[in-house]
C-alpha cells in the first residue's frame, strides 16, 4: 500500500457507484504491481464493511487455509479448514447476508494459474461460478478480484470458456495516476525545476512519489532511491521490477537494450544476434505485462518502436542494475558522477514524456483545440528539407494534427525556437494539412518575441502553467 493515499477520483466514483446498487456486483481490478491497485481499495473500503482475502503463490490447499482462517475469525469460529472451495462459499455468502459489504480477494491469479503460470488446475473458478448463480445473485454485497497479471486477467474477461465469463458486472483496469492527481503528491516540492525532474524520473506512477522525500532534493532522493548503500531500489530491486519476466535471460536483455537506444525489432534482432521471430515473440511478452508499450510510427504501422512504460524500471536497468554490487560496496556516488551527463539526458528525455503526459491530460479534459486520440514521437527523413525532421509529440484528428516540441532547460524558448518549428511543417508529409495546432514546450518560459507572436494556432506552455492544472 501507498505511504501517501490522492487522486483516484474517477476510480471511486465508478467503484462506489457499484456498491450502492441494489445488487450483487461483481468486478476485476487489474493493474501491474504496484500501480495503487491497494491504496485504491483502501480508500474505497474506508468506512464500509469489508473482508480481504490475499491468495499468496502457495499451494491450493494452502490459500484455502489461509482463506478459511480469514473468514472463520469473521464469523467468531474457531480456525479450522473448508473441506473444498464450494463450502468456503457457502459460508462466505452466510457471513455477507443481506449486508451491503465489499469483499476482495487479491492476486486471484495466483488460485488460478501460479505465479509462473503454471499452477496445477484448481476448481476454484468453477466453485465462484457455482456461488455466484445459486447464492450470490441474491445478495447485495460486492465482490472484486485483483491481480497483477495483466495479461491473464485481460483474457479472463473476454475468454468464453473461462468459468466466470459474462458474470462479472465491471472491470476496472488501474493505471498510472492522471497528471493533476500526480501533482498532488508533489505539491510540497515548491522550486518547479526540483519538482520537474521528479516527475520527470517518476512521471505520474503513484508508488514511486510516494516514496519521495518532499523536504530533500532531486539529488538526494536520487541517491535514497539508488545510489545509497540502503537504497531502496538497489537493496531490494524487486520492489521496481514488475515483471517476474523481466528478471532473468533474454527479457532483461531486451529491457537492457531498449534503455540503451535499440528500440526496435530490427535494431534488437541484430545487436543480440538473434532471431527476429523469437525478439518478436518475447516483446509480446513484455507487452501483455505492461513492462513495454508500443509505439507506431506516425502514418506508418510498419515502423514500430518499443518503450519502457515505467521510468523507474528504465532507471534501474540503464543505471544500476549490472553495478549494484558497487553501489552495496560504497562507490554509489563515484557511480552517479560517472553517469552525471546519461542521468541529465534521460531527466531531459523524461521530460518529453512527461509534457506527453500533460497533453494527453489536456486532451481528456477537452481542453486540446480537437480530438487527438493518440500521442507519438516522430523522426522521419525529409527529402525536400534534406534533413531530419523530430517531432516529439504528433497527433492527428480528422484533416488536422497536432505538434509539440519539448525543451527542459533553465533557458527561455527563443523565436527561433518558433521559426524551427515553421521551417519542420514544409516537410512534404505535412503538406496535406491545413489545420495545425503547435504546442511550445519551455520549462523557464519564453522571451518577448515569442510571447509577441499572433497565432491562434501556437500554444506556449511553460512549468507555470502545467503545474497550476
Amino acid at each position: 500500500m501507498l505511504n501517501k493515499l490522492y487522486g483516484r477520483k474517477k476510480e471511486l466514483e465508478l467503484l462506489n457507484k457499484r456498491f450502492e446498487s441494489d445488487k450483487f456486483e461483481f468486478g476485476y481490478i487489474y493493474g501491474q504491481r504496484r500501480i495503487g491497485k491497494s491504496s485504491l481499495l483502501a480508500m474505497f473500503t474506508e468506512n464500509k464493511k469489508s473482508l480481504n482475502f490475499y491468495a499468496s503463490d502457495s499451494t491450493d490447499i494452502d490459500i484455502r487455509k489461509s482463506f478459511s482462517s480469514t473468514l472463520l475469525e469473521a464469523l467468531g469460529y474457531s480456525d479450522a479448514l473448508f473441506p473444498d472451495w464450494y463450502s468456503f462459499f457457502e459460508a462466505l455468502d452466510k457471513f455477507c447476508g443481506d449486508d451491503k459489504i465489499v469483499i476482495c480477494i487479491d492476486e486471484f491469479p495466483n488460485i488460478i494459474i501460479g505465479r509462473d503460470g503454471k499452477r496445477k488446475k484448481t476448481n476454484f473458478d468453477s466453485c465462484l461460478q457455482k456461488a455466484i448463480d445459486l447464492l450470490f445473485k441474491k445478495r447485495k454485497f460486492t465482490l472484486i478480484l485483483t491481480g497483477s497479471n495483466v495479461s491473464f486477467l485481460s483474457k479472463e474477461i473476454i475468454d468464453s470458456s473461462a468459468p466466470l465469463y459474462q458474470r462479472n458486472t465491471f472491470s476496472l483496469r488501474v493505471e498510472k495516476l492522471e497528471f493533476n492527481e500526480a501533482l498532488e503528491g508533489v505539491r510540497n516540492i515548491k522550486n518547479k525545476f526540483e519538482k520537474a525532474k521528479i516527475l520527470c524520473l517518476t512521471n505520474t506512477f503513484p508508488y514511486y512519489i510516494s516514496l519521495i522525500d518532499e523536504t530533500k532534493t532531486f539529488d538526494e532522493n536520487l541517491d535514497n532511491l539508488f545510489f545509497n548503500e540502503d537504497a531502496i531500489f538497489t537493496e531490494a530491486p524487486s520492489k521496481i521490477i514488475t515483471s517476474d519476466k523481466a528478471t532473468s535471460g533474454l527479457y532483461a536483455s531486451l529491457i537492457k537494450y531498449i534503455t540503451m537506444g535499440y528500440d526496435s525489432v530490427k535494431s534488437l534482432s541484430e545487436e543480440l544476434s538473434i532471431e527476429s521471430a523469437m525478439v518478436s515473440k518475447y516483446l509480446k511478452e513484455l507487452l501483455d505485462d505492461r513492462v513495454l508499450i508500443k509505439r507506431n510510427s506516425f502514418q506508418s504501422r510498419k515502423n514500430v518502436r518499443y518503450e519502457i512504460l515505467d521510468p523507474m524500471l528504465a532507471f534501474y536497468y540503464r543505471f544500476i542494475r549490472d553495478n549494484y554490487n558497487y553501489i552495496h560496496n560504497g562507490y554509489g556516488k563515484l557511480l552517479k558522477e560517472r553517469y552525471k551527463n546519461a542521468i541529465k539526458d534521460f531527466i531531459d528525455k523524461g521530460f518529453e514524456k512527461l509534457c506527453l503526459t500533460y497533453l494527453e491530460y489536456l486532451n481528456k479534459n477537452l481542453k486540446l483545440n480537437g480530438c487527438f486520440l493518440e500521442f507519438e514521437n516522430f523522426c522521419f527523413e525529409s527529402k525536400i528539407l534534406a534533413r531530419t525532421v523530430e517531432i516529439d509529440a504528433i497527433s492527428k484528428d480528422e484533416d488536422k494534427i497536432l505538434i509539440a516540441k519539448t525543451k527542459f532547460s533553465i533557458n527561455k524558448r527563443t523565436l527561433k525556437d518558433y521559426k524551427d518549428m515553421l521551417d519542420d511543417l514544409k516537410a512534404e508529409i505535412f503538406r496535406p494539412y491545413k489545420n495545425i495546432e503547435l504546442y511550445l514546450f519551455g520549462a523557464n518560459g519564453f522571451d518577448d518575441k515569442i510571447k509577441d507572436i499572433k497565432n491562434e494556432h501556437l500554444h506556449l506552455i511553460d512549468l507555470d502553467d502545467m503545474f497550476s492544472k
